[in-house]
């Protein structure tokens, strides 16, 4: 019997082709000694009551896996689309979305998406960034039945047929997404930076006497 929901519900997109990575799985890529699911999972747990995985199979993180159901959309929205049924089938609602390809997805992106629930979607650098996301399942089925399946769809289309909220992120770079080797590459030297200001900052304490 499945565990019950616990707000929020999260769900890493992780069903990508991983097409300009030269064959690399995004998920599987390392940055600075982890995996990049291993990395945005942690970051996603601190905020995730319930945490789920949009993809082939588990990549053996234990999580339970939503697959792309075979009469959903092609590509992303489909994976919405597979998700909402799997959510209102255990009787819930609101989803948030993230990207395996975001090794600096925010702590607090969850938090922030919920303002605007039951519907909402990150802007950065104003661009919105679809993928980072609230969503409704209710919303979501009703918006794609199946007689509208096959149109073709966008994540960006889909938010703005069920009406979404823009949720302005001032730090683009917090919302970067890996989809080429050389990305990558400015992701490990971003993680690497990063670490680095931390182990000085944790050095440089100072104690009173």
């Amino acid at each position: 019997m499945p565990e019950p929901l616990q707000d929020p519900v999260i769900v890493l997109l992780a069903g990508g082709q991983s097409r300009r990575m030269q064959g690399q799985d995004k998920a599987l890529a390392e940055i600075d000694g982890q995996r990049m699911i291993d990395r945005v999972l942690a970051r996603l747990a601190r905020q995730a009551g319930t945490l789920w995985l949009s993809a082939a199979h588990d990549y053996a993180t234990g999580l339970d896996v939503i697959r792309d159901e075979a009469r959903a959309p092609a590509g992303p929205v489909g994976a919405i689309r597979s998700i909402a049924s799997a959510l209102r089938a255990r009787g819930g609602d609101a989803f948030v979305t993230c990207p395996v390809d975001a090794p600096f997805v925010p702590d607090d992106l969850a938090a922030r998406l919920m303002v605007e629930a039951p519907l909402a979607m990150a802007e950065a650098d104003g661009a919105l960034q679809p993928v980072f996301a609230l969503w409704s399942a209710r919303a979501v089925l009703q918006a794609l039945p199946p007689d509208r399946c096959q149109e073709r769809w966008s994540l960006q289309r889909l938010g703005e047929a069920i009406g979404t909220r823009a949720v302005c992120f001032p730090d683009a770079g917090a919302l970067m997404n890996v989809n080429t080797p050389q990305e990558l590459e400015i992701a490990r030297r971003h993680a690497l930076d990063t670490r680095g200001k931390r182990l000085g900052e944790a050095g440089s304490t100072r104690y009173s006497a």
